[in-house]
């Protein structure tokens, strides 16, 4: 995340925004692949059926999305409100001011209740609610193929020493074992699964909540980088710089065994008219059935006292925040509701497995990186992944050494 002293020095205060019509909203939203877009216009249409005029102003990426949300908070023309992943880097925003605390619409909700306390504990800063999240992310899913794993008369794998013994029998037979884009989200997203799936969810937990580094270089997380090392061979040529959707779009042709990737695949899924259990599957990741690595969108608001995003603002947590809408919503997206007061009998059977993993308690929710990592610790991060992705000279035990020396960093 940038540094946010500048939208300071423009002058950011409460008041300082462009006119807006009344019941307006302006949302930014990286909302952009098949099923992501069906899932917000759920919110948009019953904004729009409560009265209000939904404006969407979409962007590919997290980090397109942030800086398009910034720079217009900085221009004096805030949206009404933008997606923003729940943690540290919402904490950024909410120190430096720009943001306005949700108490009222939090205490008259019950969240704290009806939230699950891993997220109300990350949309809590100095005492003040801040984010209205809608829905919680599995990161560590593996969504396969039936048909190659039919036509290959395998199953998919349940550790990640059973693919590794398996994939090259996979792309003898013409296919890409793994399904995967080379860049920081997808990185991510591999390497976490890994991190539990390998490492275990205790090694998981004691390198994210803890910020341990004797554990983040240790011999478990040196196996890690090994497994990640290895599956350099089993992508295709074509995988830097790919999007994720892009990526899973060889699973759901069956051009690739299998992807590890969030839950809101599935949301992908249906939207191509793909069914579950006769085109694709999904687990969760090798090694990690025990564990959701959990990551939540929610809606941010920028500052403002104008009574028209006053009232827009008011509008739209009603909407995001109903647990009824929050259903409906993550049908599509393939995610789970954050209001734990909501119906999840129409959750797909992926959402259904991951809901109960997570019900289990504390010990199998394990933190994203978002939520356990500044904005400049995870870049950090993402750049060691990144090196030892393309340069296949350098060791597990190099960057083993790397990454313990960030994780250090951030227990300071």
């Amino acid at each position: 995340m940038k540094d946010l002293r500048w939208l300071l020095a423009l002058g950011l205060t409460a008041g300082f925004v462009a006119p807006a019509a009344a019941q307006k909203a302006t949302v930014i939203n990286y909302y952009t692949s098949g099923g992501e877009s069906r899932a917000i216009s759920v919110f948009a249409k019953e904004y729009n059926k409560r009265g209000g005029q939904w404006v969407n102003e979409p962007a590919v990426g997290p980090p397109a999305e942030q800086s398009l949300a910034l720079s217009r908070i900085a221009g004096g023309d805030p949206p009404t409100a933008m997606q923003w992943s729940v943690g540290a880097a919402m904490k950024e925003l909410a120190d430096k001011g720009v943001l306005a605390d949700l108490d009222s619409f939090a205490k008259a909700g019950d969240w704290a209740k009806n939230v699950p306390p891993i997220i109300m504990k990350n949309i809590t800063f100095n005492g003040h609610v801040y984010g209205a999240p809608f829905d919680i992310g599995g990161v560590n899913y593996m969504y396969y193929s039936t048909k190659v794993f039919d036509a290959l008369k395998m199953k998919p794998p349940k550790t990640w020493d059973e693919f590794l013994a398996d994939a090259p029998k996979i792309k003898a037979a013409g296919y890409i074992p793994l399904a995967f884009g080379g860049n920081a989200q997808q990185e991510d997203w591999l390497f976490m699964s890994l991190l539990a799936g390998v490492g275990g969810p205790q090694v998981y937990s004691q390198v994210t909540n803890d910020h341990d580094a004797k554990v983040a270089g240790s011999a478990a997380v040196q196996r890690v980088f090994q497994v990640y090392g290895a599956l350099r061979q089993y992508v295709d040529a074509g995988s830097p710089n790919r999007k994720w959707n892009d990526s899973l779009s060889l699973v759901e042709t069956n051009k690739a065994a299998f992807m590890i990737v969030g839950d809101w695949a599935s949301g992908d899924f249906a939207a191509n008219h793909l069914t579950f259990g006769k085109d694709f599957g999904c687990s969760l990741a090798p090694g990690s059935q025990d564990a959701y690595i959990m990551v939540t969108d929610a809606m941010a608001f920028p500052a403002s006292n104008k009574p028209e995003q006053v009232a827009a603002r008011a509008k739209l947590v009603g909407v995001v925040m109903d647990p009824a809408v929050q259903a409906e919503f993550n049908v599509y997206k393939g995610s789970l509701p954050a209001m734990l007061n909501t119906d999840v009998s129409k959750l797909d059977p992926c959402a259904q497995l991951g809901y109960k993993v997570m019900l289990k308690g504390p010990t199998h929710q394990l933190p994203h990186f978002f939520l356990a990592f500044s904005p400049n610790t995870l870049g950090e991060i993402n750049d060691v992944l990144a090196e030892y992705w393309v340069n296949s000279k350098m060791t597990a035990a190099d960057a083993t050494k790397k990454f313990a020396a960030i994780v250090a960093r951030a227990g300071k």
